[in-house]
Order: structure tokens, then C-alpha cells, then sequence
């Protein structure tokens, strides 16, 4: 196979089974392809941590396990440990379970990137985007 790698993973079941029907509805014609346009999807949405510098506006959206032990304080937390970022906030309930938090900030680039870290890496979040806006 030259030009690829051939990898393993461990995945959720639920996770793994979703994935393909999503990929197999899209039109993927088999997971290797999904997985690559995933990975290519995830580093574009990736670049700015790397490019952004300066101020710059945008919104987080973190969805997360309503249920997960003490992960609503923490997220406020350390929401909290950022006035100069976040402008506005929004809670949105999508299940019994599941929360969508809508985060607006404008702010120094390596804070909002620092502030993502730290609510990605909170137990219980199951996804977070970051979208930003030029100035």
C-alpha cells in the first residue's frame, strides 16, 4: 500500500455504527474513504488554532452529557475563569440527556484556544466546535 498507513482503533460501538451509517447515507463507498474525509474535515476545522493570531470573534458550540457528574460546574467554572473572552452564553436542551451550550466570545486567539482546551477536556463533553469569524 504505498502512500498508506494502516491504522487501528478502538471506538464505542454506537459511535462506530452511527459513523457508518452517516458515511454509507453520504455516499462514501467504504470506511477507509469516511475515516480520510473525517480526518481532512477535522484538520480544516483545526487551522485556526494554528493560524489565528490577534483578536477574533466567533462561538463554541459544546454538546454535552447533562448527567455527567459534576460536569455543569466545571463548565461554569471555567467559564467563569474568562470574562476578557466570553461575550454571551446560551443553554440548549436537545434530550433528556443531552445539552447544547452556545458560547460567544471575542477575545485574544491563544485565550479562546485555551478556553476550548479546558471545556474539551471536561468528562462528559461529547463534542465541541469552535467557529470564528474574520474581524
Amino acid at each position: 500500500m504505498p502512500g498508506k498507513t494502516r491504522v487501528s482503533l478502538s471506538i464505542p460501538k454506537d459511535l462506530m455504527k452511527e459513523f457508518d451509517s452517516m458515511s454509507s447515507s453520504a455516499g462514501q463507498p467504504n470506511r477507509s474513504k469516511a475515516v480520510s474525509e473525517a480526518m481532512r474535515e477535522f484538520l480544516s476545522s483545526r487551522k485556526w488554532d494554528l493560524a489565528k493570531r490577534g483578536e477574533t470573534p466567533g462561538v463554541i458550540l459544546l454538546t454535552y452529557d447533562h448527567h455527567a457528574r459534576g460536569l455543569n460546574r466545571a463548565l461554569t467554572e471555567v467559564q467563569h475563569g474568562y470574562p476578557d473572552v466570553i461575550t454571551a452564553t446560551m443553554h440548549i436542551h436537545l434530550s433528556k440527556h443531552t445539552c447544547l451550550e452556545v458560547i460567544a466570545f471575542k477575545g485574544q486567539a491563544d485565550r479562546v484556544r485555551s478556553l476550548a482546551r479546558l471545556l474539551q477536556s471536561e468528562k462528559g463533553v461529547l463534542d465541541l466546535k469552535v467557529v470564528t469569524s474574520p474581524v
